[in-house]
């Protein structure tokens, strides 16, 4: 390990932030929480950047919410298991298109960790981006407040380790539609018996229209939701996501079963 990467680690601050974890994916932690002079558990995350300047603000609150944070021009695979790394944030910021992202991710992630990883775009990358992007895990930069920035953090973990619910919550635990069963603790949808393989942001749209139980999921709530943004910019991601996830249902746009249009306004479950 380099003099500087133990220097970095010598140099991390943590102070506490109780109990922002929440118990729903899509729930914001409250505001007001205390400070106190311990933290009752952390985690170590490593924030990539070869502008760290622009990621200050996320350096600072993260060390103020029980977390050991390290923050690398570069990551190198060996840190995973010598850091014992649990998250990776890597800056995406100076991107303004596809091409530009993949340049960027090879520079900062040479080889893909098997750890989450939260990259940090500009909301001009989110009006370019496809449909492979929209897969990763994004939160648009800068942030709209530190409960915000925490929310992401909190939801990329949460992606990764499902929290399982407890014993006996079965309404916790899954959602019925017709012939759809999701399982939240397993993240898995089922038609039937049969499993349905869906990608993190197929699985999310579905879970977001199921637990709305009928009523409209505006374009905008949907991207706010899952992206933490309401910027569209022209931008039709929500509209190829619900394609993807009708073709995968076997449903169509045009009698659907599952997944119904509210034209120009967004999408709800089908009568």
């Amino acid at each position: 390990m380099s003099n500087q990467t133990e220097e970095i680690m010598e140099m991390a601050t943590v102070y506490s932030f109780p109990d922002w974890k929440t118990t729903s994916l899509y729930q914001h932690p409250g505001a007001g929480m205390a400070i106190s002079d311990a933290c009752p558990t952390t985690m170590r995350a490593a924030l990539l950047s070869r502008s760290p300047g622009r990621v200050h603000e996320m350096f600072m609150t993260l060390t103020e919410n029980c977390f050991e944070v390290m923050m690398f021009r570069k990551w190198e695979p060996r840190l995973q298991t010598a850091l014992n790394t649990g998250l990776i944030i890597a800056d995406m910021t100076g991107c303004r298109d596809m091409a530009a992202f993949s340049k960027e991710r090879e520079l900062l992630l040479p080889e893909h960790p098997s750890i989450p990883v939260l990259y940090l775009v500009g909301e001009e990358l989110m009006s370019n981006a496809g449909a492979s992007l929209m897969n990763e895990e994004l939160m648009v930069w800068p942030a709209r407040s530190k409960d915000t920035m925490m929310y992401q953090v909190q939801r990329t973990i949460r992606l990764f380790a499902p929290v399982s619910a407890p014993a006996g919550d079965e309404e916790a635990k899954g959602l019925v539609f017709k012939d759809l069963t999701i399982d939240r603790d397993k993240m898995t949808v089922h038609r039937g018996q049969a499993p349905i393989h869906l990608t993190k942001t197929e699985y999310m749209l579905l879970l977001l229209l199921m637990d709305s139980k009928g009523a409209v999921c505006t374009r905008e709530e949907l991207m706010s939701k899952i992206w933490d943004t309401d910027f569209m910019g022209g931008s039709n991601v929500v509209d190829v996501h619900i394609k993807s996830l009708r073709k995968k249902l076997s449903d169509n746009a045009g009698a659907p079963r599952y997944i119904a249009t509210v034209r120009g306004v967004g999408y709800r479950l089908a009568d």
